[in-house]
């Protein structure tokens, strides 16, 4: 029998109760602290609900630990609707509205606390992750920087005459679109070259963002912007078009219809290239389906471009479907190459096969399937391209025949098969529908490279964090309520706990990055002005200053009626949510031979 199963379900727990302990116990500190310095009297701090396992008296407040591990409170004298009160000065509804909106809202800001606290530590403790290097390692044909002429191996020492010293630099320089000409200093093979584009003309003309809604569609891709003095500008193409096929035929990714759009010419008798026309069916802003057809621009790269061919361009920007390895690949737009990224292991996933045939640390992939590895983009597409579909529509991953070489030198060579995982992602169709992407994992990441920091920098980037990961959640919360984000994303506590012991077996890095993740989105989501969360209790008390009259415990229990009505439909959905995301339902279905 083995005990792996056990023992990884164990730690799961642990890691779990480890997070949302932190996380509860610090908002839950937060309202006792206060309450005390504010002269309310507490009779109980509760981590957990429902059966008490452990208590401890101390003064007039009793400290308990409770049986179900999904929050906790704060018991203070009159709060309860159904306490008997004699009118007290330290029972709740006896102190004024300002200290019971100081009590109330002390907790939220604890959380947001915890989280910098974290974020200080792992930024004083690992330091800042970046990428040193500045040579290129990935250049797409049809990109910019094939275009100028790239190649795989060359280091670039400047972009627009300023010095780089990092690919952080590149991405900050490379993206400025103020000047008529992107120019790129590289060395390779000991000469130095310079490499230039010329910026298109009314690159952000007529943009997407300011085009009307697209029509409905149910494939396809909508045109986001079209350049000035383009082949789609002067076919007429118009932005927040659909393009629903070219030539007959529809893609699924943006990066198939580009690489459809790039590929349209042909080689003439005498050796000279010639753009070959296309008609695409498109579906206008007013619903009417009409054929146009586009003659693309031919584009010559320079004469060291690899490969030395054109591509055609028909001058648009889209918006879309973006495949994973779209996603997944650190490509820089506009120049749209990826720096070189030794393929050393950072952290290896505790349980994953990775972990399991014996990857650690440290160790460095040499070979993948017998094709030599030198650049970590090679090894998340050979990870990726592992995946196979059957002929029922399952996904998985056949094995790869895996060479490396551990930290004492030693090489190793092991079959390794991925994991598949569905999993949402940040792309602009995932965010609006919930859809799911095959994803072939190994539970690998790469070793980045640090940049230490003193107390005060750390302080600057813990804050600095925290008031980015605010903003995000903020966006995401209205984008949800606005119906740009599926609620199909959203999770309850199974995800919580899922998450929880993933990120624990990924090392302490990532596991403390998470909770301070929890604690800043479970503060944030208290202060919003619903009942029962603290930013409704908040909402109401300032009800009360404005009214001048004080709130009676009637209408404190019809408030917490309505929190009741509003919390409870919230909590069974995010439940249904996880349970979709495991395939309860399809397991339930198959014990019945649904």
């Amino acid at each position: 029998m083995s005990f792996e199963p056990i023992i990884s379900g164990f730690m799961s727990f642990f890691y779990f109760i480890v997070v949302l302990g932190l996380a509860v116990i610090f908002h839950e500190w937060g309202h006792f602290i206060i309450a005390k310095l504010c002269g309310a009297k507490v009779e109980r701090f509760a981590v957990g609900f429902g059966k008490v396992l452990f208590s401890t008296q101390r003064g007039e407040t009793e400290y308990a630990l409770c049986a179900l591990p999904l929050g906790g409170y704060v018991k203070i004298t009159g709060m309860d609707p159904e306490d008997e009160t004699t009118g007290a000065e330290w029972e709740y509804l006896q102190l004024s509205p300002w200290k019971r909106m100081a009590i109330v809202i002390a907790g939220p800001l604890m959380n947001f606390v915890l989280a910098f606290l974290i974020y200080f530590i792992i930024y004083a403790w690992f330091g800042v992750a970046y990428t040193a290097s500045t040579t290129v390692g990935y250049v797409p044909k049809g990109s910019w920087g094939w275009e100028m002429g790239l190649r795989d191996g060359d280091k670039i020492v400047a972009v627009n005459g300023e010095a780089v010293k990092s690919w952080d630099d590149v991405v900050s320089l490379q993206s400025d679109m103020s000047q008529s000409e992107l120019k790129i200093r590289v060395e390779r093979n000991g000469e130095t070259l310079v490499k230039t584009k010329a910026i298109p003309t009314g690159l952000y003309e007529r943009s997407g963002d300011e085009a009307p809604e697209p029509p409905a569609h149910d494939k396809g891709i909508v045109i986001a912007s079209v350049l000035s003095d383009r082949a789609a500008d002067t076919a007429g193409l118009e932005p927040g078009w659909v393009i629903l096929s070219a030539d007959g035929q529809n893609f699924q990714t943006r990066d198939e219809w580009s690489d459809y759009f790039n590929s349209r010419f042909e080689k003439t008798d005498n050796g000279e290239f010639r753009a070959l026309p296309v008609t695409l069916k498109v579906l206008t802003l007013d619903g009417r389906e009409k054929e146009v057809q586009v003659t693309p621009d031919l584009v010559i790269p320079s004469d060291d471009a690899v490969p030395a061919e054109p591509v055609t361009r028909i001058g648009i920007t889209f918006q879309g479907e973006m495949s994973v390895k779209e996603y997944m690949l650190p490509i820089v737009p506009p120049l749209g190459v990826a720096p070189k990224q030794t393929p050393v292991i950072g952290n290896v996933q505790e349980g994953g096969p990775a972990w399991e045939a014996g990857l650690r640390p440290d160790c460095t992939i040499v070979e993948i399937d017998g094709k030599a590895i030198d650049d970590w983009t090679d090894v998340l597409l050979a990870i990726q391209d592992s995946l196979q579909t059957g002929e029922d529509g399952t996904v998985t991953a056949r094995p790869l025949e895996m060479t490396w070489m551990d930290s004492k030198e030693t090489m190793h060579t092991e079959s390794i098969e991925p994991s598949v995982k569905m999993q949402p992602l940040l792309t602009p169709t995932s965010i609006k529908t919930g859809k799911e992407y095959a994803i072939a994992q190994i539970g690998v990441d790469r070793k980045a490279d640090r940049q230490r920091m003193g107390v005060l920098g750390a302080i600057s980037e813990g804050w600095n964090h925290l008031v980015n990961i605010s903003s995000f959640m903020l966006n995401f919360i209205f984008d949800l309520f606005s119906g740009a984000v599926s609620p199909k994303l959203l999770g309850g506590p199974i995800a919580i706990y899922q998450l929880s012991g993933e990120s624990g077996r990924w090392g302490m890095e990532k596991f403390l990055g998470f909770i301070a993740m929890l604690s800043a989105n479970l503060g944030l989501l208290n202060l919003f002005p619903l009942p029962p969360l603290d930013g409704g209790h908040l909402v109401f008390y300032l009800y009360e200053v404005f009214r001048r009259k004080p709130i009676t415990m009637r209408q404190m229990e019809k408030f917490g009626q309505v929190g009741f009505f509003l919390i409870v439909p919230l909590m069974l959905y995010l439940v249904f949510n996880d349970l979709n995301r495991v395939n309860f339902f399809g397991w339930v279905a198959g014990l019945f031979g649904l």
